[in-house]
């Protein structure tokens, strides 16, 4: 769904022939929205290369599960049951009668040096792609949200190629946005404000912090934001839960000129009327599309051209998925912007 997204946003003239998830939650958001219902007949570590062929796809948008990789999910990479479906593609593609001309994946920081990733740029290189790899954040392009990810684009030519080293023996990470003329300062951003829901008919109640939430900690450290500060943390899939110390930045509603939290008087941290952000503002941060809402101009960067997404259809919600199931799916999503960006310049250009 959210690489879909992505070339929207990039205007990319594509036809999506295949979709494939094993979240029910994101399936049925994907259907609700693109009026699609993602593939239920196999899961992608089941897929034969006839299967495959049959789609006649010449671009493969991937987004492996990213447990295998994380200190949380213990960094079992290649033994990690999760990452069948990655390596049985790896291990499909040279057998395939219509290889993909374009491939790009996305992950979290650390799949750059894991045995998956070896093993895909090992078999990529073989096949005669164009590699490059990236770790970007949306804050190099102009948005106010730390979200490291690692991004791969690999094209492969009609025409053979002199090889004269492998890939990896010499592969480098990127880690600047090669198409900004000047890097990003985070003064340069636009504050988090720009991004709030607001109106008289805006009720922030239910982005509460619960008060159970805050003084079950202690000495822990928040990560409080205001809406005049232009940075917040990146959004897991835990966040708007009881995991408030690592799942997200939360939104100072009162006593905005204090900064000055005391951590070991945990009932203090009450009288700042913490929020989380709500799902349209994740969504906004995240770049995905939506009604139009204006960056004021002496705010925006002119070095990021990052304007919000308008392009239909915008992301929404079916009624019947709750709150903590938007934020578990924004929770384990990706800056539409960022990977549209590596569409236009990079993948396809």
């Amino acid at each position: 769904m959210k690489q879909h997204y992505a070339l929207n946003i990039a205007q990319i003239n594509a036809q999506v022939v295949e979709a494939f998830d094993v979240n029910e939650i994101a399936n049925k958001v994907y259907q609700h929205n693109f009026k699609h219902t993602p593939s239920k007949q196999k899961t992608i570590d089941r897929l034969t290369v006839k299967d495959i062929d049959r789609y006649k796809a010449t671009c493969w948008l991937l987004s492996p599960p990213c447990q295998p990789y994380t200190n949380g999910g213990r960094k079992k990479d290649t033994e990690d049951p999760r990452a069948k479906a990655l390596l049985h593609l790896i291990d499909l593609l040279p057998q395939l009668n219509v290889i993909p001309k374009y491939i790009f994946l996305e992950n979290v920081k650390n799949f750059e040096t894991s045995q998956s990733r070896n093993k895909l740029v090992e078999q990529l290189d073989a096949l005669g792609y164009e590699i490059n790899e990236y770790l970007l954040t949306p804050t190099q392009f102009g948005i106010p949200n730390h979200r490291m990810r690692y991004y791969l684009t690999a094209r492969r030519s009609s025409k053979p190629r002199e090889k004269t080293e492998s890939y990896i023996e010499n592969s480098k990470i990127q880690t600047e946005w090669m198409m900004s003329d000047t890097p990003i300062e985070e003064s340069d951003l636009p504050s988090l404000s720009q991004f709030l829901e607001e109106g008289e008919d805006v009720d922030i109640k239910k982005w509460m912090v619960p008060e159970r939430f805050i003084l079950r900690l202690y000495k822990f450290r928040l990560d409080i934001v205001r809406p005049t500060d232009k940075h917040t943390s990146c959004v897991t899939k835990a966040y708007g839960s009881h995991h408030i110390q690592t799942s997200g930045s939360l939104v100072q509603t009162k006593d905005l000129e204090c900064t000055d939290y005391n951590w070991d008087d945990t009932p203090s941290l009450l009288s700042f009327g913490l929020r989380f952000l709500s799902p349209t503002e994740v969504s906004r941060l995240h770049a995905f599309p939506g009604p139009a809402y204006q960056l004021s101009s002496n705010d925006a960067n002119s070095n990021s051209n990052f304007s919000p997404p308008t392009c239909e259809p915008h992301l929404e919600f079916p009624q019947d998925v709750s709150q903590i199931q938007q934020y578990r799916l924004l929770g384990n999503s990706l800056n539409c912007w960022v990977v549209a960006k590596l569409y236009q310049c990079a993948l396809f250009a």
